[in-house]
């Protein structure tokens, strides 16, 4: 019992210094501003970083995620490595914490989210500010001294980065709700972000070596690095209408047998749910959402004579019927989706006994894969088809319960019958009257499955 309460506040714990980092940014950079009793100048350069770097947060490429609600990508780190080498960290500093409260003000969060952020918009330009002074390089009106100045630079773009990328980490770490495993994505993506961070770093330098070197620049220079903006507007753009046309795909699909319709809805719902309670990331979540919403894509190459047939399959229809997860996972990887989640549809009718479509053997098959065939299977019972009435819930639920450690693999077979409210107890009673023989061995079998994966969290039904 200690070691779990100290589990649940270990997070809180470790927050302690990522708040510290940001409180003291902000006071050596408020106590230096201070020091030298800042002039009119200096209150004019704030205000106007305080306004460029609000300017740059806002600066926001929306990422619509079906798993987590929304991600974005702004020009912060553009602009305020822009501004540190305009006007300094003493100035940068303060600006960029009153931009952030400013921003997150506006936007209605929460005074907790407000103070959460400071830490990855302030300390990571005063991190930056304090390699460019101790590496000599120089900084205000005079501009800077290239290519003596390259070095500090170079440096200091790079600790803002890391910085930065470091922070994004640790914030998601230590963060209340552990569960969703935010930092794993935040580790994932770590050498595409710092890519992305570097670059505009580089490109709120160069505006900044640029317009020192001479001020009747920035009208020409500054719409040059807006367009980074827009490409990355435009990108997310294209990458939306890519996702309507394979909803819309899917939806084609469903539509083929009235039988089956929303078929592919309902089976996303399902996996996301399991995905979400065995705690996936955003990201993997994102890659199911698509996996499970296109697993059926491939039946487009399969005749409505053999879709809708009344009566059993034959064995030269069944070969047919095969192949549509083969063709699933070759539409997807023409749409850019990688060989994993390809391999994730194409493995969606996969057993955990390695009886499936393909006969592999568990350890070849993705774990998502396993996710998708409970859910499929699930849906498949519960609706109507034209050889055959839908079972009811609870029979669905007995069937998944069998199938468990054959058919399904336990995990997401036990997580899927959790989350729909299934009494085990009297669900392997129902079992037991079904399968033959007096001893109860297959309904032993079930509960040892579980039990072996999930402890004695159903010892009540053995």
């Amino acid at each position: 019992m200690v070691a779990n309460t100290f589990m649940a506040d270990r997070p809180r714990i470790l927050r302690t210094p990522f708040h510290a980092l940001a409180v003291a940014a902000i006071l050596l950079a408020v106590g230096e501003l201070l020091a030298s009793t800042p002039e009119s100048r200096e209150l004019l350069l704030l205000a106007i970083s305080t306004v460029l770097i609000h300017a740059g947060l806002g600066m926001r490429v929306q990422d619509v995620r079906r798993s987590s609600g929304g991600a974005s990508q702004s020009m912060h780190a553009a602009v305020a490595t822009m501004m540190l080498y305009f006007v300094g960290p003493w100035i940068a500093v303060p600006a960029a914490t009153i931009a952030s409260i400013t921003y997150d003000a506006r936007r209605g969060r929460s005074p907790a989210r407000l103070v959460n952020n400071l830490p990855t918009r302030v300390v990571p330009i005063m991190v930056a500010g304090l390699v460019w002074s101790v590496l000599g390089g120089s900084l205000g009106p005079g501009g800077m001294s290239l290519p003596a100045d390259y070095l500090p630079l170079l440096a200091s773009a790079a600790a803002f980065a890391l910085v930065n990328e470091a922070l994004f980490i640790w914030d998601a770490m230590t963060a209340k709700d552990l569960r969703r495993a935010r930092w794993r994505d935040e580790l994932d993506r770590l050498p595409e972000n710092l890519r992305t961070t570097l670059l505009e770093c580089a490109v709120g330098a160069g505006v900044a070596v640029l317009c020192l070197e001479n001020p009747w620049t920035a009208p020409v220079v500054i719409p040059l690095a807006a367009s980074m903006y827009v490409a990355l507007d435009r990108g997310n753009r294209i990458q939306q209408v890519t996702d309507r046309a394979l909803d819309t795909f899917a939806s084609i699909v469903d539509e083929r047998d009235r039988y089956t319709f929303e078929h592919s809805d309902r089976v996303c719902e399902y996996s996301m749910e399991i995905g979400r309670a065995l705690g996936l990331t955003e990201r993997q979540l994102e890659a199911l959402y698509w996996t499970s919403r296109l697993h059926d894509l491939g039946k487009v190459a399969v005749d409505n004579s053999i879709l809708n047939k009344p009566g059993a399959l034959t064995r030269e229809e069944f070969e047919i019927m095969k192949v549509h997860p083969e063709v699933s996972a070759r539409i997807l990887a023409s749409f850019s989706f990688d060989d994993y989640d390809a391999d994730v549809v194409r493995c969606h009718h996969e057993r955990f006994d390695g009886r499936g479509y393909l006969n592999r053997p568990r350890e070849d098959v993705p774990f998502e894969a396993f996710i998708i065939a409970v859910a499929d299977a699930f849906d498949a019972m519960t609706s109507t088809r034209s050889y055959r009435s839908a079972m009811t819930f609870d029979e669905a639920f007995d069937e998944i319960a069998r199938g468990s450690g054959t058919h399904f693999h336990p995990e997401p077979a036990y997580a899927f019958l959790s989350l729909m409210g299934y009494d085990f107890e009297q669900g392997l009673e129902r079992l037991a009257e079904q399968i033959a023989g007096s001893d109860r061995a297959e309904v032993s079998r079930v509960v040892r499955t579980f039990k072996a994966d999930f402890g004695d969290d159903i010892r009540e039904a053995a």
